[in-house]
């Protein structure tokens, strides 16, 4: 998905790109079919997007599962990845000059773990302050430790990483930890990229909801192939022409007594889009194109419901 900041809404949508059904071993099995663990359909599509735009800088974000050093030593080369980091993972200084004897070092001292530093008193907390990246995590502060390591496995070439460490002071999560593989990243700067991937889940949500994604009863593989991707190039399709015909449809959310919503959601979006498409499109005049007719109370309650219906 591309995590982008929608201006019709004010905040950061996740816009489905490309979609891999990644089906489970046990299926491949069943099926004599190769199985792909989801670590190679990952690296798969971010190739093929990297293809696609040589000249843009890609931000990867991740969740846990993607945290392998194999598959961050192929694509550091042509983007950067965010992703999560164990707190026991094994950190290293970098290696110290060869000495002219034996084989060249990989690596230098061990560092502390990250689970030790998190109540070792040399480390060096700060508190994150500016207002664009205090809500992390459902809001509230957040105090972050970084440093830069070599992640070293062995039997495995070691990956230079920017690791940070984030804490919660009113404890509402546990002490969690984030790499990046660009060394030179500041640590606000990941912890922002990291915290647009939970517009994904509101992606998840919204095309579940309103797209029916999960709700279709084919009985064929090839079927579930085709309609799932087309659902959620739709959930694109539908953001992309609300924004470039913001002014024309004036998109605001739908309001309730008892909910506030300060900004308008993908359910808007689409209802808006339903009305123009339905409705505005045909309530003209016949002497001029450009003035419409005026729509009884009821009948605009009516066709507002038609728009939200999911």
């Amino acid at each position: 998905m591309l995590l982008v900041n929608v201006p019709v809404a004010g905040r950061i949508w996740g816009l489905p790109v490309l979609t891999a059904l990644t089906p489970s071993k046990a299926w491949c099995e069943c099926h004599k079919r190769r199985y792909r663990p989801v670590t190679e359909w990952a690296e798969r599509l971010l190739r093929t997007l990297h293809r696609w735009l040589p000249d843009r800088v890609i931000v990867a974000v991740m969740d846990g599962e993607f945290a392998a050093i194999d598959l961050l030593h192929r694509l550091r080369r042509s983007m950067v990845v965010i992703t999560r980091l164990r707190l026991d993972a094994r950190l290293f200084d970098p290696p110290t000059a060869y000495k002219g004897r034996g084989r060249y070092p990989k690596k230098g001292p061990r560092q502390l773990s990250l689970k030790a530093r998190i109540t070792d008193p040399a480390t060096v907390w700060k508190r994150a302050v500016q207002a664009s990246r205090a809500s992390w995590r459902s809001g509230g502060w957040i105090d972050y430790a970084s440093g830069t390591a070599l992640w070293y496995h062995a039997g495995k070439a070691p990956l230079p990483i920017r690791w940070v460490l984030v804490r919660y002071p009113d404890k509402r999560h546990d002490t969690e930890a984030f790499l990046c593989t660009d060394t030179h990243m500041a640590p606000l700067d990941v912890l922002d990229c990291y915290n647009r991937r939970w517009s994904m889940e509101t992606t998840y949500e919204e095309a579940r909801a309103h797209l029916g994604v999960e709700t279709q009863r084919q009985w064929s593989d090839p079927a579930i192939f085709r309609t799932t991707p087309l659902l959620f190039g739709l959930y694109s399709l539908v953001t992309l022409y609300v924004q470039q015909n913001a002014e024309r449809l004036a998109l605001s959310p739908r309001r309730a007594a008892w909910y506030p919503k300060p900004a308008a959601t993908f359910a808007d979006a689409l209802a808006r889009l339903r009305q123009h498409v339905w409705f505005e499109r045909f309530a003209t005049s016949a002497g001029a194109a450009d003035m419409k007719e005026f729509l009884p109370p009821d009948l605009q309650r009516l066709i507002q419901l038609a728009c939200y219906a999911p």
